[in-house]
């Protein structure tokens, strides 16, 4: 699947799902758990990272959604720590969207941020 069409996909998948998410996400935060929590979107063969809140048999784009944190991500060196001040910087300036880990193959990720659909 390209790029493009996972971006459209997730998107679907962030729309129907908006408000769970926000409220993970929240949740996180109001109980110190984080101030960087990160949905992690792959598909099922992949390394799990964080802890599942969306299965893929329960939406038809077939994402598996995780919800992790920005220490986990540190700490298991996806984000090195010369990206650390950079990473948290992008992050507060985008604290009104959701932050996603994209995980298209353990070669290609991305990170991005999605407006939050209230």
């Amino acid at each position: 699947m390209a790029k493009r069409d996972n971006l459209f996909s997730l998107e679907k998948v962030i729309e129907l799902q908006s408000e769970q998410f926000l409220s993970v996400r929240t949740l996180l935060i109001d109980q110190k758990v984080s101030n960087y929590p990160i949905f992690v979107f792959q598909r099922p063969s992949q390394t799990i990272l964080g802890k599942r809140i969306l299965d893929q048999a329960q939406n038809k784009e077939k994402w598996n959604v995780f919800i992790t944190h920005l220490e986990e991500l540190y700490h298991k060196k996806v984000v090195l720590e010369e990206k650390l001040e950079d990473f948290k910087f992008q992050y507060k300036n985008n604290h009104d969207k959701f932050c996603i880990l994209l995980i298209e193959s353990e070669e290609d990720y991305s990170f991005l941020f999605t407006p939050i659909i209230y």
